[in-house]
């Protein structure tokens, strides 16, 4: 650094007089080094071309020009040393005044890239229309000097050009534009500004910006890194630079595995602007790489690939916000989980439940030691619609379920044949179950301390892992057990206040799901409900009046269902499902896929024989049996009351008919034709009198 002469330390240096300075515009390298700045920086802006030296001198003499340093912040310390500003050392060019233009700015501003985004930064956008605003000014400025000297002495183009050169470059600090550090320079460019005889906004925008040309790495290379980045062995990212870099250098070859295509390392190198123009394969860094590899939507679209669906479902891909149902049974959804804590075994137990959206509510789940099959998936709806059908409740409107456990159960035409509204959920962000299995294990299930977190979990959500002889442990628990707490659990959860207290103030889960059904849903049809996911017995009607199901005796509620049996044949299909206890009250019977009617156990019907002992239950018991079996009676009576009574000639009298003689009339070929679906059946009428001569 520097060191002013002795004496001379904390001493500001004589100045020259202001008119001198004016005209010579320069300080020395001491006053350089008075104002704040250092020796380094003065020989590092010299070499780097950003101020001019005037004359060269010795200890600390040597002159600057002011106007040639380009440094905005050296230019700051010298005007605060000099106590001037640098444009009351310029000289006055009253001729050369800059005026914004307004319509290079909209030009700019209006600048598109070929996918609607903006151009430009603001920044680029200010320093264009300063530029342009500058070439203006030296236009008007030219234009009024040659005007001025028409009848007098010729313009200097060279001295002119010279004189703009210094003065652009004292505006272009003030205005923070573009720097020409040659005459020549600015000359190029004010002549392109102007090759169509009016300001060509255009010219001043770099070619290559915002350009494939403007990229080191071009948007086919770029699509190369990315399809060698999703390669079936996962590659890591100096891999897929090596990769590349052995492919441009003929190392490698690469081709489409759809349609067969060879890759040229020739269409991925570029050509020299200067020198010799041969083509070369473009070094990039694994930095690089990796950047264009990582961009948001590279890295959005290769997570498919890299990390499976649910990554790039879950993390990459924008979801949609939504409400939540404002009454209960508009939506459930459906879903499996494991409890958190072990079985003895050290295998967890596996739940499938079914969920209230709108409430919170929890139907009883399905539990099992094993994995879950079909058959369990079946049983938590049986679980539900007996809930429902117990309470009086209607058909839910829409289902939310995932597909890979209810595939093969039944196809969406029979799920939409039961609910309205059916909805496949592919991922854990938009299945509203998760949500709920979420509230009750860390809340009710928390609170009891039947939950546990992970080892890898975050603050309370995570575990300590035991150690017992090298190996972790962890406390296990009988199945009985997990499942009595869990449904403990779920009777608790039920009866905790709902979340939205202020829609529902005061009532809990269970209350609202009760309290706020929705009235629009269809009534629940078990009959029709039963043949989906009830239980299938094949059995036979007995005796026009029972039949035998799950070891038990049922009696026809109708006998119209006989009317709709096929004839001679009373085997049917029975649907059924049990209540809590185990028993069956009701079963719904079927005859290839159409509905025939229901029957009633007979437990319902039985009564005491004996009348000492009988009771009113065993009075309305027997009474209705006896009802059952008059509307048989009346069903038989009507059918024999619409039978003709027939009655059957002798033979003697038949020989004295037909002896007489009869006129034999040609057969009548009546045609009548009844219309069974797409059928037609012909009757043929003959001589009843001829066959019974015949017959004798």
């Amino acid at each position: 650094m520097f060191e002013p002469p002795a004496g001379a330390k904390n001493k500001r240096p004589k100045i020259m007089g202001a008119a001198i300075r004016l005209q010579q515009q320069a300080i020395t390298v001491n006053e350089w080094c008075a104002a704040g700045l250092t020796r380094n920086m003065f020989e590092h802006d010299s070499k780097q071309g950003k101020l001019q030296i005037i004359e060269r001198g010795i200890n600390g003499n040597t002159l600057i020009d002011i106007s040639s340093i380009k440094r905005p912040d050296r230019l700051r310390k010298i005007e605060q040393y000099l106590g001037c500003t640098l444009v009351e050392m310029k000289p006055k060019y009253s001729i050369y005044n800059i005026e914004i233009d307004e319509q290079a700015r909209n030009f700019y501003i209006e600048c598109k890239t070929p996918d609607g985004d903006p151009l430009l930064t603001p920044d680029k956008i200010s320093e264009y229309t300063y530029r342009a605003s500058i070439f203006n000014a030296i236009k008007n400025g030219l234009h009024t000097q040659l005007v001025a000297r028409q009848n007098g002495n010729r313009l200097k183009m060279g001295e002119f050009w010279s004189q703009r050169l210094k003065w652009y470059q004292g505006v272009a600090i003030e205005y923070n534009v573009q720097q020409y550090s040659s005459e020549r320079g600015l000359k190029e460019a004010y002549n392109k500004y102007f090759a169509k005889g009016k300001p060509d906004y255009e010219s001043i925008i770099h070619k290559g910006f915002c350009g494939d040309t403007a990229r080191k790495v071009s948007e086919k290379i770029e699509k190369l890194l990315l399809a060698l980045w999703i390669s079936n062995n996962k590659p890591f990212k100096n891999e897929v630079h090596q990769l590349y870099m052995d492919f441009v250098r003929g190392g490698k070859e690469f081709f489409d595995r759809e349609t067969g295509e060879v890759f040229l390392p020739e269409d991925y190198r570029y050509i020299p602007t200067r020198g010799d123009r041969t083509p070369r394969p473009l070094e990039i860094s694994i930095s690089t790489v990796w950047n264009y590899l990582k961009k948001h939507l590279n890295d959005a679209a290769t997570a498919g690939k890299r990390d499976g669906n649910y990554i790039a479902v879950v993390e990459k891909r924008p979801f949609v916000f939504r409400s939540s149902p404002n009454c209960s049974l508009s939506k459930i959804s459906m879903d499996d989980a494991d409890l958190s804590r072990k079985m003895k075994g050290g295998t967890r137990v596996h739940r499938y439940m079914i969920f209230d959206v709108a409430s919170g509510y929890w139907f009883t789940p399905v539990y099992s030691r094993n994995s879950l099959t079909q058959e369990d998936v079946i049983q938590a709806f049986r679980n539900m619609f007996c809930e429902l059908e117990l309470i009086g409740l209607p058909m839910p409107g829409e289902v939310e379920h995932e597909h890979h456990l209810l595939d093969g159960i039944m196809s969406q035409e029979e799920f939409r044949a039961l609910f309205p509204f059916v909805t496949v959920s592919s991922h854990s962000r938009g299945k509203r179950a998760e949500h709920g299995i979420k509230a009750l294990k860390w809340g009710v299930a928390h609170k009891n301390n039947h939950t546990r977190g992970r080892f890898y979990g975050k603050g309370c959500y995570r575990t300590p892992r035991f150690r017992a002889k090298g190996e972790f442990s962890e406390k296990e628990y009988e199945y009985g057990q997990i499942v009595t707490d869990d449904l403990n659990d779920i009777a608790e959860h039920n009866a905790t206040l709902h979340p939205n207290q202020e829609t529902y103030p005061g009532m809990t889960r269970e209350q609202v799901f009760l309290q706020n059904v929705n009235r629009n849903l269809p009534a629940l049809e078990p009959y029709y409900l039963y043949k989906f996911i009830g239980n299938e017995t094949a059995t036979t009607i007995r005796n026009n009046n029972h039949l035998q199901c799950n070891n038990e005796l049922f009696l026809l509620d109708d006998f119209k269902t006989l009317k709709r049996l096929k004839s001679g044949d009373p085997e049917v299909l029975a649907y059924w499902i049990p209540a809590a206890d185990g028993s069956v009250k009701q079963i719904y019977l079927y005859q290839n896929d159409k509905y025939m009617g229901s029957a009633t156990n007979v437990n319902e019907y039985r009564f005491n024989e004996s009348k000492f002992e009988e009771t009113e239950l065993d009075r309305e018991n027997r009474l209705k049996q006896d009802k059952r079996i008059a509307k048989f009676d009346k069903m038989t009576r009507e059918i024999r009351s619409e039978m003709p009574k027939v009655g059957i000639m002798k033979a003697d009298t038949m020989r004295s008919i037909v002896a007489e003689p009869v006129e034999i009339l040609p057969t009548i070929n009546i045609i009548s034709t009844n219309s069974i679906g797409d059928f037609s059946e012909q009757e043929y009428c003959e001589d009843f009198a001829e066959m019974a001569l015949n017959d004798f």
